[in-house]
Formats: structure tokens, sequence, C-alpha cells
């Protein structure tokens, strides 16, 4: 039965006996954090309870969830937390958030490749290193590709694997923090093992050990199994046993009984080929009441083969074929469960984007004028307070036009509402091309014939141009098929933030003046400060 290396990766434990998975290293974005629970770097217990109260719903809260959603993954169903990462990396996408967008596909990817899916475990281990910068510090772009070159290797792809552990180990191999050193290695061990590359598993092991040596840092469990498998495979029995004793003495105190079950296993493999077959069974009783009682279902499979092995290496076949009938039923059931958990997972993630996409055609609609498909009132309260408070903040200026239709009465009441509507809807077309001319310019219908035009970075030469440019548009446009040859004109008035205000009522009432001011002094022309002015110094 394969084993996902994202489930084998070394541990940097302040005890020896204490196996746990990696946390990202020290470094920006997701790393920074530095939380870990009893699968972290530290192996003690975390209270969560603070992630929404004390860092709010932005970037840090989320990125506390996908760690709860990772731990998750491990402990209960794999699709609740797949849904909910992929949530989180809705957000992330919309918020620019790059670093929580890789840590994302971090994790959505470990999932994959619990549930058995090396293509798409290796699909967003790609996406893991696409989102890292080059310019990123080594430590996360070490962690991106030892991501990919566990997907890599879990694919069956061992030399690309080996290329990218190889990266990783040259990105980090003069940081002081070696944590991410020992996953590293313990990982790449793991795939020269499966690859039956022995020796130089067993030269990468060595270096494990010396790394762990030179830093007085124990070996976890995880990678006590690695290294005792490499042991096993080169002959070097008692020294597997030793790596492997520490997992009778602590299977019932370590925080992580799926590594003990991991290492139990291993052991008993060795001491079956000792020909110490009590101690095996022993083992093998001891393994399969603690998988058991957590619930690990792979392990209690691969007890069952182990213990087929034992009996036949006793000469008890009858037995032997009895337990193997067993780990071969397990084995399907297991593979079964694995695909009925792909298929969770997968209509977990689908209906969580069904319902994104369904929630932000809600919101979208919300904020459209049926009408004219133009930007309604509520979006530009919101959008134009954000502006406005950006500007007032030393941010960049923006120019608002308040647009009225000239006389718009006399075509409902001479031509029919249905023909007002007709020039409403053509009016938003042109509004929305002259939006167009500016990056992120905002056309909107605030209601009736009135309109908005919001356009970023524009100063007052550039608004009087723009505007102008609007109003022509407007009058110069062939209304005959729609009015039978009534004249379509408009008045508009301009306001320039911060010059009339950082609130979007002060920005609005000026710009409402000024339309008043361009009705009252003969419609069909656009009114700003300059205009103003000129006309009080006349």
């Amino acid at each position: 039965m394969s084993r996902s290396r994202r489930d084998w990766r070394a541990s940097s434990a302040s005890s020896g006996s204490t196996a746990t998975r990696p946390t990202r290293p020290r470094g920006t974005g997701w790393s920074s954090l530095r939380v870990v629970d009893v699968d972290g770097a530290n192996g003690e217990p975390v209270d969560y309870s603070h992630v929404e109260t004390g860092f709010g719903r932005g970037a840090v809260a989320r990125r506390l969830r996908v760690l709860l959603a990772n731990i998750s993954r491990t402990r209960g169903d794999p699709s609740r937390s797949a849904a909910e990462v992929q949530q989180i990396l809705a957000w992330a996408e919309r918020h620019g958030e790059v670093a929580l967008q890789s840590r994302c596909h971090d994790v959505l990817g470990s999932v994959f490749e619990m549930v058995g899916d090396p293509a798409l475990a290796l699909e967003h281990a790609v996406l893991v290193n696409d989102l890292i910068d080059e310019g990123e510090v080594p430590l996360m772009r070490a962690a991106a590709r030892l991501c990919l070159a566990d997907a890599l290797g879990s694919a069956g792809s061992f030399d690309e694997s080996r290329r990218r552990y190889n990266e990783a180990l040259r990105l980090v191999i003069d940081d002081t923090d070696t944590n991410i050193r020992y996953m590293i290695l313990n990982n790449l061990a793991y795939t020269e093992y499966q690859a039956d590359n022995h020796e130089a598993a067993l030269e990468t092991a060595e270096q494990l050990l010396a790394l762990s040596a030179a830093n007085s840092r124990p070996i976890g469990m995880y990678a006590r199994d690695t290294i005792a498998r490499v042991y096993l495979t080169a002959g070097r029995l008692d020294e597997a046993e030793r790596m492997l004793l520490p997992a009778i003495e602590t299977a019932n105190d370590d925080p992580n009984p799926d590594a003990v079950s991991a290492a139990l296993v291993t052991l008993a493999e060795v001491y079956r080929i000792q020909g110490r077959l009590d101690e095996a069974q022993r083992v093998i009783d001891q393994c399969a009441t603690l998988a058991a009682g957590h619930g690990l279902v792979r392990w209690l499979t691969e007890v069952a083969r182990e213990q087929a092995e034992s009996y036949a290496a006793n000469l008890d076949y009858r037995r032997a074929f009895e337990a193997y009938r067993s780990y071969h039923a397990q084995s399907v059931a297991l593979s079964a469960s694995e695909n009925e958990a792909r298929g969770r997972i997968l209509e977990a993630m689908f209906q969580t984007a069904e319902s994104r996409r369904e929630s932000e055609r809600y919101r979208e609609l919300a904020e459209r004028d049926p009408l004219t498909s133009l930007h309604n009132r509520r979006f530009v309260d919101e959008h134009l307070s954000i502006a406005a408070i950006r500007s007032g903040e030393g941010g960049p200026g923006f120019a608002i036009a308040m647009i009225d239709i000239d006389h718009f009465k006399r075509i409902n009441d001479a031509l029919s509402h249905a023909v007002g509507d007709e020039v409403l809807r053509k009016l938003g077309e042109i509004l929305k091309r002259a939006a167009n001319r500016v990056k992120g310019g905002i056309a909107a219908r605030l209601g009736g014939e009135e309109f908005l035009l919001i356009l970023p970075g524009a100063d007052a030469a550039e608004a009087r141009e723009r505007f102008e440019e609007a109003r022509c548009d407007i009058a110069d446009y062939d209304w005959t098929p729609i009015t039978a040859g009534l004249p379509v004109t408009a008045s508009i008035g301009v306001a320039l933030a911060p010059e009339d205000g950082v609130q979007t009522s002060d920005l609005l009432r000026a710009a409402d003046v000024r339309l008043y001011v361009a009705k009252r002094d003969g419609r069909n022309q656009v009114v700003h400060t300059a205009t103003i002015q000129a006309s009080a110094a006349r």
C-alpha cells in the first residue's frame, strides 16, 4: 500500500518520541505565523478560539483556518477540509493574497495525496510553485519545491522528485532553522527507498542522522520509520530495531498514533526477519490495538498483511491463509473507502464552487441596474466611500460627474415610457464606453434619468476633457431611430476628490450643485469649479 509522503515528513520534535508533521518554515506569508498544534514543530497543543476574534476576518484569520483545515483532514472527513480550503482559496484569489493561495493549494494537494489521487495532488503542487515568486525568501521557495517533490514522488516520477528535493536543499543549506532540512532529507530518503535506490537512500538517511546529532535535535517517529526501513533494506537489522524501539515505549502516550503505527509495523517486520516471532506478535497486537482505537484503517490493513507474513514464517499456513484473506478484504475496503473519499471531496469542492458562483452572481445582480446593466446606487455608495477614504489618506484622487438627461419627461410624455426606457438603455451604453476610456472607470445609474461617472486618477484637466467627450457623445448620437427626431442631451456637474471633499456626501453634493447650475444656465453643458469661478468673475 502506498504511503503519502506528506504523512511521512520528518519532525524536529522537542522529545525523541514525539512524531510531528511540519509547519511552514519561518519566512513571509503563512510561515511567519509559526502556529503549531500537536502535529506542529513543538508537539504542543494550541488554543484556536482566537482565530476570528483575535485576528479579525482578514488574511491572517484565514491562514489560521487553513491550518485548522489541514489538521482536520488527518482526523476527520477530508471533504469538509477541502471545501473549507477552497472557500479560503477563492477569497485569497479575489484579494490578491498570493502566499495564502499557495498555502491553500498545498493543503488541497495533501488532501488528494491522502486519498490516493496523485494526479490532482501534483496539479495543486505545481500551482504552489507557480504562485511563489523567485524573489520570495529562500525558505518559502524551498517549501514550495518540497511540496512539488513530494507530489512527483507519489506519482512515481522519482528523477524529477529527486531534482526538486535537491533544489530545496540548496535553497536552505545555510539556514540556521534546520526543521525544513529534516523534512527534505526524510522525504528524499523515503523517495530513494521507494525507487529501490538503496545506496542513495542510505546516504540520505545518514545525512538526516548527522543533522540531528549536529544540532542536538532528536528524530521524530516518522523519520525513525523512514531510517529504519532504509536500514532494513540494507540488512542492518539491529540498527533498524534500535531506531524503532521508542515506538513500543511511547505507543500509548504519543500524540500522533499514525506515526507510531507506521513504526510498529516496520518493527514487527524487523523481528519477523530476525526470527523473533513471539516479539513480532506482541508488536503486531500492540499496533492492532492502537490502530483500532484511533480508527487508522490503513494501518489495520498493514497489520493484517504483517500478521499473515508472521504466521507463514511460523509455518502456521492455515492461519496465514486466513490472515491474508482478511488483509485482502481490508485492502479492497480501503481502496473503496479512498475512492468514496475522493468522490466526496470532489463533490464538496464542486458544491462549494457552485455556491460561491451563485453568491457572486446574486451580489452582482444586487449591484446592477436591471434596465441599463450599469452599476447601481448600492455599488456606488460602497466603492465611492472606499475611494474617498483612500484619497483623504493621501491616495490617488478621482473625478465624478453627475449626469442628468435634459427634458427627459418630455420624451416619456410625447413618445411613451417604452421609448424612454430605450433612451436610458442606449445612454447606459454610451456612458459605459466613456468610463472605459479611463482604467478602472465606473458608470452607474443612480435612479430615474440620473447617472454617475467615476474616473479614478483624473485631475481637473483630464476630468474636463473626458466629461466633455461624454457630453458630446450623448448630444451627437443619432437618436432618430429611437426618438423620431426628438433630441437627447445631458447636463453634467463635476466634483473632484480630494479638492471638493473626502466624504461621499460632500462629493455628491458638490456635483449635484454644479449639475443644477448646468441646467439653470441652459443645459447640455459640463459645469465644474472653473466654470463657476469664471461665471462669477464676469
